[in-house]
């Protein structure tokens, strides 16, 4: 008896082509780059002034979702070193007076002073590769 498996071993065999090296690291570089491990990066604080407590949410380039805090304590803060891309800060039931900002490098790139009926503002700034 001649079955198809003795006639076609390969049939049986699953072949999984490898990821060349070539491609694997041209994945991390471009995954690293928006660490700005590769390239540029930058200094971002995220500031929003004010007295009472607020509703923040913000995000640094890189991240997949907003970080969230609710009840923060103002004045309140956030640094860290971001690659390329978008960072934002969204604020919430904030008292009159309110305001946030963003810096880069130190150097202050957005600022929004009055908050709507809701008490909501939000300042964002999207870093490019020079």
């Amino acid at each position: 008896m001649n079955s198809a498996a003795s006639r076609f071993p390969f049939l049986h065999r699953v072949v999984r082509p490898a990821l060349p090296a070539s491609g694997a690291m041209l994945l991390a570089a471009t995954t690293l780059t928006g660490c700005g491990l590769f390239g540029q990066s930058w200094d971002v604080k995220l500031e929003v002034t004010g007295t009472g407590q607020a509703e923040v949410g913000y995000s640094f380039s890189g991240e997949t979702g907003q970080t969230k805090a609710a009840n923060e304590s103002l004045p309140w803060t956030i640094s860290q070193n971001v690659g390329f891309g978008f960072n934002g800060l969204a604020v919430r039931h904030a008292p009159p007076g309110t305001a946030c900002r963003v810096y880069v490098d130190g150097e202050l790139r957005e600022s929004q002073d009055k908050p709507d009926a809701e008490g909501t503002l939000s300042c964002s700034v999207n870093l490019q590769e020079e």
